[in-house]
């Protein structure tokens, strides 16, 4: 009950300042719309913590309203067990018409690991209130409220109360404002994320505490699309002997409010919720706008001239030092690698819908193929291309090693500089920059290598018009590979067509723009354009004339759009 009065007296003095002309500036509050207060107030209750009996679980209800409401998890900072401690956000929230469950958990959490047993209780407790006032929640609409070691925390909560209770299945929502570093989640946790959730990571300028980093890997790591999680650093400001800081306790309690309350927690939550559980898209705008002016904006001062944006989007620099903070950034040593063609085997730039290779270490436990096609993720690796944009996106695997990935560079990249990273299954990470361009050509080879016998096929038209095709290679083992057999052309009447494999040429800008020679010859190129059958993987087919008759081992060379692919070689009698 005094909970509920400390909220409930919060209101009141907003209310009077309001009245008596205090809340001006940095300090006005939004009056309307996302941001603003609702019309409900704050029904409390409370229960001992199944794993903490030393601390109460509080429940928070919007007061009459009837049925049931959206539910919204809330795992404080570290030491932060009252809610007193964020009472200007949990009035705002529950005004909204949502009900908060708050969970505290242990300073000492007296286990080995320090960790395992407050996640546990952070759980139990959002189990225990589920089960106690369940009846009042939509657990169809769910979110996930965290800060500092919260912040963290709600991932792994949110993922089990996914895959453990199916909580959110027509709305998921994750708010994570200045997060600690992450326990109970592996890589391949990160993948298992349902794709309609929604994500808003958010640091503050001056934290001293929580270095941004782990902030950013939370967002970076989690498997959900670009459009539908931001990353957001709030900036602090001051004009006229007036501060607004942005430091780790932003979310505070309420008596001291200003903008980063209203606009970029408040209104950021409303928008996040409204998006996630119904579809808003104005709410989309404000939290998940990749930068868009109505996110950014942060008020007005007294004087009239705005307060500093915050930065908000995919694409967030973090600038600061790791050493600045009291808890530094201790993620996953990034390891670099080399990204070639899988075609040729150079490094060269990568087309969309290409297939590509990446050579390192510790990619994978143990080799493994896929058994159906490409898959986002296999044996707990997967890759990420973030484009010139900033938009990122997963590649299809076709097979991961300690040493190697096989995978089809996604479609629709921004053509620029883009990153290339490569998780594995215990958190590992390697990452390298790559250019992406619409064409970038290279030819398959018959072993493999990018140089020798290419990998084709040829098909004769008799005189008659009777059709065959024909394999022009055979495997030489003192040679240890495959060599190309002759393939004949001078049989009177005949026609023969050389079909080569590859990729990178699909998005060629036109038909005309495609040139091959053999031997030095020019040839009539009849298709250039993907195979059909196998992802990733494109065809040309040429015409060989019959002047080309014992010429022999010969290069074949393939020109698409002024780039020019890998040599491969056929053996002509």
């Amino acid at each position: 009950m005094a909970g509920a009065l400390k909220l409930v007296a919060l209101l009141m003095v907003v209310a009077m300042m309001a009245e008596a002309g205090l809340a001006t500036g940095h300090r006005t509050p939004i009056t309307s719309g996302f941001g603003s207060n609702g019309s409900y107030g704050v029904r409390s209750d409370r229960f001992p913590s199944p794993l903490y009996d030393r601390e109460d679980v509080y429940v928070f209800r919007p007061e009459g309203l009837a049925g049931r409401v959206p539910v919204i998890f809330f795992a404080p900072g570290y030491s932060n067990n009252d809610p007193d401690e964020y009472r200007g956000l949990i009035v705002h929230v529950v005004s909204r018409g949502y009900a908060v469950v708050f969970t505290p958990f242990q300073l000492v959490s007296g286990d080995l690991t320090l960790n395992e047993k407050r996640y546990d209780t952070i759980w139990e407790g959002m189990l225990a209130a589920v089960g106690r006032y369940g009846e009042s929640f939509d657990l169809e609409r769910v979110g996930y409220l965290g800060h500092s070691y919260g912040g963290a925390a709600i991932f792994a909560m949110a993922l089990r109360g996914w895959q453990r209770q199916g909580w959110g299945a027509k709305g998921l929502m994750l708010f994570s404002m200045a997060p600690w570093y992450y326990f109970q989640l592996k890589i391949r946790d990160f993948t298992s994320f349902p794709a309609h959730a929604k994500l808003v990571v958010q640091v503050y300028e001056d934290d001293k505490i929580n270095d941004h980093r782990m902030g950013m890997e939370l967002f970076e790591r989690i498997n959900l699309p670009s459009s539908e999680k931001d990353f957001m650093l709030v900036r602090s400001d001051e004009q006229g002997g007036m501060r607004i800081d942005a430091g780790h306790g932003a979310p505070g309690s309420g008596v001291e409010e200003d903008v980063i309350d209203y606009y970029a927690i408040y209104r950021t939550f409303d928008g996040l919720a409204a998006y996630a559980f119904g579809g808003n898209e104005a709410g989309k705008v404000i939290s998940l706008g990749n930068g868009a002016r109505e996110q950014r904006f942060m008020g007005l001062w007294a004087s009239g001239q705005p307060i500093r944006e915050m930065q908000a989007g995919d694409c967030i620099r973090i600038v600061r030092p790791s050493l600045s903070f009291l808890f530094p950034h201790i993620g996953s040593v990034v390891k670099g690698m080399t990204t070639v063609s899988a075609a040729s085997q150079k490094q060269a730039s990568l087309a969309p819908e290409s297939l590509a290779t990446a050579w390192g270490t510790n990619f994978s436990a143990y080799p493994l193929a896929s058994e159906s096609g490409p898959v986002n993720e296999l044996n707990g690796t997967v890759v990420r291309i973030r484009d010139a944009a900033c938009i990122e996106r997963v590649a299809p695997l076709f097979f991961v090693s300690p040493t190697q990935v096989n995978y089809m560079v996604p479609a629709g990249l921004v053509s620029g500089s883009a990153t290339v990273s490569i998780y594995n299954a215990d958190g590992g990470l390697a990452v390298s920059s790559v250019m992406i361009e619409p064409v970038s050509p290279a030819l398959f080879t018959a072993n493999g290598t990018g140089v020798g016998p290419a990998s084709m096929s040829v098909l004769r038209i008799s005189a008659n018009g009777n059709a065959g095709y024909e394999n022009p290679l055979q495997y030489d083992f003192g040679k240890g590979g495959y060599v190309a057999s002759p393939i004949e052309v001078t049989r009177p009447g005949e026609q023969v067509f050389l079909m080569l494999f590859g990729t990178g040429l699909r998005f060629r800008s036109r038909p005309d723009n495609v040139s091959a020679t053999i031997g030095g010859m020019p040839v009539e190129v009849l298709y250039a354009g993907p195979q059909g059958d196998w992802p990733g993987v494109d065809q040309v087919n040429l015409r060989v004339p019959p002047a080309l008759a014992g010429r022999g081992l010969v290069e074949v060379r393939l020109v698409v759009d002024q780039r020019v692919a890998n040599p491969v070689q056929v053996n002509l009698r």
